[in-house]
């Protein structure tokens, strides 16, 4: 028999690898699928754009789809989540290759611009089978708000640890190349060619692994109190009429755009705008992302000491001192961008874990599904990124060029550093208001008073959605108070509820 501790292990490892193929192969997908189809199929920019774009709207229409698949599927033995999760990996690794292979039919631009668009279209789709199922599992598996803070951690170490074996993978490769004098676009057509391969086996090694550590996953573990499972569509009504879900939706995208963005677009700031020697392209990010998992660890730490609001803004202001560092380093410099490269890390690492924490506690606190959060999400992320990265190729100075020009230069500067700066403040503004929401609603539920006086419940779409309008509780007995029994009087939509103190105890009568 295993101990706890050696299950909770294996849990814990086995939850890291859930998502090890879709961060493994997602790293060689963000980094170097863009330089790929510009310096070795020598397609333009705005061919690239519609590409990514096209391959991102797929993925924002399967979230949901996949979604409603999880939630509504029940495969056996394996369980919904476990289930699509097998499946997706499955379709992934048959497919990954092909990404990186050169068309040999294509006669022309245009046949290339289709070939890739259906490819990275097909294996957008894929991914929410894996990514859904990984995020939704940080709710299921954890029983209160210090496991979720943990699952959260992990969730994001595993991004960087993944991550870091794809840049050892590229760094080793690339180093290897004997003809130093060969252009970005021949080295990259081959290496990632040999990388596919690697994807794969270790994409099986990570789902075989997964599937064998965590034996079984509940489905409604985090609501065991609900009577009756809400449809998913009635549980995107919920959402869709919280405050909170729209901030923290934009929070999310925010801190996955801002992580996107470095990954896009760091190939061409190392190599063309600082004209520092190729291995760059996988010693640098193989740093950013060894310091980010490092980041991502700390934030429960640093969550016994402080508030998660000033945790996040502690990050962003490391993230925005990275960016002016990137925007304003000298070519003469070279390696120096390592200290800023540095400091990024550890600050999108925090700011990225602290979004899944928040979000976690969103679907503790409205019961709803994790998949219709997950995936509605991920919809709104793949959309605007799409979008973004589209309009961004549009404004490259030289589109048909597969180097950069001097003006290119600049313009990899200013979206590399300016752009993660943009991104950290708005996420840093979206955060005050979402805390300064949740203070508000505080106040209305738990405004201070010695005495309990009838309070108001308005009935809004069914019994299980009733809203405390003026509750005078005093507030420092309600953390002690066992939960309230509300009956209402009559058929009215406002029904009223007289409240009794006793013993530092509340009861309905």
């Amino acid at each position: 028999m295993m101990s706890q501790w050696t299950k909770q292990m294996f849990m814990y490892s086995g939850f890291m690898c859930s998502c090890g193929l879709y961060e493994f192969g997602g790293i060689f997908w963000m980094t170097y699928f863009n330089p790929f189809l510009q310096a070795a199929i020598g397609l333009n920019s705005v061919d690239i754009g519609t590409v990514v774009l096209i391959a991102q709207i797929v993925d924002a229409v399967s979230n949901p789809v996949v979604g409603l698949l999880i939630e509504n599927l029940r495969i056996p033995l394996l369980g919904n989540k476990k289930g699509c999760h097998l499946i997706g990996s499955t379709l992934i690794i048959i497919f990954f290759p092909f990404l990186w292979m050169n068309c040999w039919f294509c006669s022309s631009k245009t046949h290339s611009v289709v070939y890739y668009s259906v490819i990275a279209g097909v294996m957008n789709a894929l991914t929410p089978f894996i990514f859904l199922p990984h995020l939704s599992m940080i709710a299921v598996l954890s029983n209160n708000e210090k496991e979720r803070v943990l699952f959260g951690g992990i969730s994001s170490f595993s991004k960087q640890f993944w991550g870091i074996l794809a840049y050892m993978t590229m760094w080793i490769l690339i180093g290897s190349d004997s003809n130093r004098e060969s252009d970005l676009g021949q080295v990259l057509s081959s290496k990632l060619q040999i990388a596919s391969y690697i994807v794969v086996g270790v994409g099986i090694l990570a789902t075989l692994y997964f599937h064998a550590s965590v034996f079984y996953v509940k489905e409604t573990k985090h609501d065991p109190v609900r009577s009756e499972k809400r449809r998913l569509l009635e549980d995107f009504k919920v959402l869709f009429r919280n405050h909170n879900f729209y901030i923290l939706a934009l929070v999310y995208f925010l801190c996955r755009s801002e992580l996107t963005l470095y990954n896009v677009y760091q190939v061409f700031y190392f190599e063309q705008t600082l004209k520092l020697q190729k291995e760059s392209i996988a010693y640098l990010p193989f740093i950013y992302l060894s310091v980010a998992g490092i980041g991502s660890m700390l934030v429960r730490i640093l969550s016994k000491y402080l508030n998660p609001m000033y945790t996040f803004l502690i990050a962003m202001v490391l993230v925005i001192l990275s960016g002016l560092g990137f925007m304003f380093q000298p070519i003469e410099l070279g390696n120096v961008v390592i200290v800023g490269v540095v400091i990024f890390s550890l600050g999108s690492g925090v700011l990225y874990t602290l979004s899944l924490f928040y979000t976690s506690n969103l679907i503790i606190q409205l019961k709803v599904s994790d998949v219709a959060v997950w995936g509605a999400y991920n919809l709104l992320d793949r959309i605007l990124f799409g979008i973004l990265f589209a309009e961004i190729q549009q404004f490259r100075p030289c589109p048909d060029s597969k180097v950069c020009c001097d003006e290119c230069s600049d313009f990899y500067r200013f979206i590399f550093g300016g752009g993660i700066i943009v991104i950290a403040v708005s996420g840093g503004v979206l955060i005050l208001l979402h805390n300064l929401l949740i203070k508000r609603q505080q106040q209305r539920l738990l405004a201070p008073s010695d005495t309990v006086t009838p309070v108001d419940i308005e009935e809004k779409g069914s019994p299980s959605d009733l809203v405390i309008e003026n509750q005078h509780v005093k507030e420092d007995v309600s953390s002690h108070l066992p939960p309230l029994k509300i009956l209402p009087i009559g058929s009215n939509r406002t029904s009223k509820v007289v409240l009794t103190m006793s013993n530092a105890n509340l009861s309905a009568t």
